[in-house]
């Protein structure tokens, strides 16, 4: 499973440098419509200027538009312009006069546009008499016009891989174009809206549009799809090489992790068959008289070399493996052999063994108990399973497996407490004998008033509900005279004892038994 999550993973970066190589290269050629668009969008607005200015001069020359020197002005404007076929004056939709003499007098021009906002107006399709294959653009402003040729406006910025257009914001119609333009290009821009660029599939079409607001002209630029494909390739060939490199690494890595991982789970195996876990066991100490009454048990694993693994190191490990129900029938099976003559001599010892979240909820765990029981036979001693919040928290079955190991009279501790974060609606739901306060509490109790008010919240809270109570991480006498005045009957640490072997187990309730009473 971790080989093929790892494949798949690899196949990751190739796939985004793809990805990168296709997204650079339609960047770059929105990039080369935008400067398209913008020039003819230019071109337009230097006709409108141009308007601007020739409506000024002649308002401001007072002389009659239609007059000789007022022709002779309208003429200047025509000339040498690019964009301008000539200078008009209108009386309503009619030429009065223009910069072609005679040629023009008298047209009358068609429908336009609605005024923009410029204060400028449109007439498109408009026919020049004598000059019958060609179609020209009237742009006028308080009477007067600018004659123009649109395809002229497009035709310097033609180029065999791009579509141009022009087009009515209104009307919806392309004024001039060059190659294929979609009528679908020239849709009217929505509300408040002047740019857009976006990828038409149907026609397979990078395009980008603008709307000069003062003529209500739109402008298009467009290129193909497929133009996009070279370009990708060339980006690829810098993007892809990146992503195979990544793939490798990512495949390198997973590899040693697979490796690790099979090493690890054949260690574990290994260990368990030659038998390098072992039991130590942390007394646990009665705080009024000094007596031990019980011991937590503790799982280590010695290499062959003598190198100890810490339990931390190798537990997590044995429950992503899918090894911990090994891991603890191994345990109790150790238990029987260190314990089983010493646990029917002294029925009330206690005795607290870990679950893990992975034990909760496998139905293994209580035939590896009931086993267990069998095993040590009458007087087996007071056994109590200790589960943590998390592993409470883990699994969904944890509730009834806890239920059903209470039922079958094995007590039940909450280890850890307060490190969790459900322990008030742990407390009220599972059928818990034993409330066990974190040594981190503990470290700290004597020291910060915060930390010594939620410990006696913790006691007064485990009283209420008739739960025993041990404290973790004795240390000094100190910390053993603070839980002792408040009422807690068991603790354990290093002021009492390391973890022992089950002979200095033995040795050590022998000293501290509790002393004869009189006359017996």
């Amino acid at each position: 499973m971790l080989l093929l999550a790892g494949a798949l993973l690899a196949c990751v970066p190739v796939l985004y440098s793809l990805h990168r190589a296709r997204e650079q290269a339609m960047q770059e050629k929105f990039a080369m419509l935008d400067g398209l668009a913008i020039s003819l969008e230019q071109q337009v607005q230097a006709a409108i200027n141009l308007l601007e200015q020739l409506r000024t001069e002649m308002r401001n020359s007072g002389e009659d538009p239609c007059s000789p020197a007022g022709i002779a002005r309208l003429q200047r404007f025509g000339v040498g312009s690019q964009i301008v076929e000539a200078s008009l004056y209108l009386s309503g939709r009619r030429v009065k006069c223009s910069s072609s003499g005679l040629l023009m007098r008298n047209l009358l021009l068609g429908p336009s546009r609605p005024l923009t906002e410029g204060g400028t107006r449109v007439y498109t399709q408009v026919a020049v008499p004598g000059i019958l294959d060609k179609q020209y653009v009237v742009i006028e402003g308080g009477g007067y016009a600018l004659l123009v040729y649109p395809d002229g406006l497009v035709s310097p910025y033609a180029r065999d891989d791009v579509a141009l257009g022009l087009f009515g914001q209104y009307n919806q119609r392309f004024s001039a174009r060059h190659g294929e333009v979609s009528n679908n290009w020239a849709r009217p821009f929505p509300a408040g809206q002047r740019y857009e660029r976006f990828v038409d599939r149907k026609a397979g079409y990078l395009v980008v549009r603008r709307l000069v607001a003062a003529s209500g002209t739109g402008v298009v630029a467009a290129t193909p799809l497929a133009t996009t494909h070279a370009r990708m390739s060339q980006f690829a060939r810098w993007f892809v090489p990146l992503g195979v490199l990544a793939s490798v690494v990512i495949l390198v890595l997973t590899l040693v992790l697979t490796r690790h991982h099979f090493s690890t789970r054949t260690q574990l195996l290994r260990a368990l068959h030659k038998g390098q876990f072992f039991l130590v066991y942390q007394p646990i100490i009665d705080l009024h008289d000094g007596t031990c009454t019980g011991a937590e048990v503790l799982l280590r694993w010695r290499l062959e070399d003598g190198t100890m693994i810490a339990p931390d190191r190798f537990i997590p490990f044995a429950e992503d493996a899918g090894l911990i129900p090994l891991v603890t029938r191994r345990v109790l099976e150790l238990l029987v052999q260190d314990l089983r003559g010493f646990l029917r001599s002294n029925p009330q010892f206690h005795l607290g063994i870990n679950l893990s979240a992975h034990d909760l909820e496998s139905p293994q765990i209580l035939e590896q108990l009931q086993q267990l029981l069998q095993d040590i036979g009458p007087g087996c001693g007071q056994l109590v399973i200790e589960v943590t919040e998390r592993s409470l928290l883990e699994e969904s079955s944890a509730m009834e497996m806890v239920h059903a190991i209470h039922a079958m009279g094995v007590m039940v501790a909450i280890d850890d407490f307060g490190t969790g974060y459900s322990s008030l609606a742990s407390l009220a739901t599972y059928p818990y004998d034993i409330l066990k306060i974190d040594k981190s509490f503990t470290s700290t109790a004597c020291t910060d008033e915060a930390t010594r008010q939620v410990v006696l919240h913790i006691i007064e809270l485990a009283r209420t509900l008739n739960m025993k109570t041990i404290v973790e991480g004795i240390e000094t006498p100190g910390q053993a005279e603070l839980f002792r005045d408040q009422g807690v009957m068991y603790a354990q640490g290093f002021l009492y004892s390391r973890p022992l072997s089950a002979a200095e187990l033995l040795a050590f309730v022998t000293l501290h038994a509790a002393p004869p009473q009189p006359g017996r």
